[in-house]
């Protein structure tokens, strides 16, 4: 009983961050880099982040990318899902993939949602894939109509 209340509160939760991070989304379109700052070295040094180490600087450097919408990190972002250890930073680079519209990326994040080791990335990965497949058929709809 106890374990059902805890899953529950635990799908809950998932779909609440979901709806969050996407309330107000509406893939708009993605940037490119020089759209956002005119440094040369700028794309370079985000994708540098997104591959290191440090794990502080890699999750902002994500973050800064969805954030922005780089259409550039697209590829970057993708690889590393596949190759990310940290289960935090494997949800919140689905869930950047998500905001940014990727439907490369977002066809990893189904594969994340049955193939993870961790029980909580599947779970989150399962319900980013979801609400994709929610808005995808809503804007086909619209679309049609």
């Amino acid at each position: 009983m106890k374990k059902n209340k805890s899953n529950l509160k635990v799908m809950a939760t998932a779909a609440l961050i979901i709806f969050v991070i996407t309330a107000g989304y509406n893939f708009p379109q993605n940037n490119s880099i020089s759209d956002i700052t005119a440094n040369k070295h700028a794309l370079k040094n985000l994708i540098s982040g997104i591959k290191s180490e440090n794990l502080g600087l890699k999750r902002s450097a994500v973050y800064f990318a969805g954030k922005y919408k780089i259409a550039e990190t697209e590829s970057t972002l993708i690889s590393q899902l596949k190759e990310e250890k940290d289960p935090g930073t494997r949800i919140l680079l689905a869930i950047v993939l998500y905001e940014m519209g990727s439907e490369n990326g977002l066809n990893e994040v189904k594969k994340l949602s049955t193939n993870d080791d961790d029980a909580k990335v599947r779970r989150m990965a399962t319900q980013i894939y979801h609400e994709y497949l929610i808005n995808d058929s809503d804007d086909t709809a619209m679309l049609s109509r």
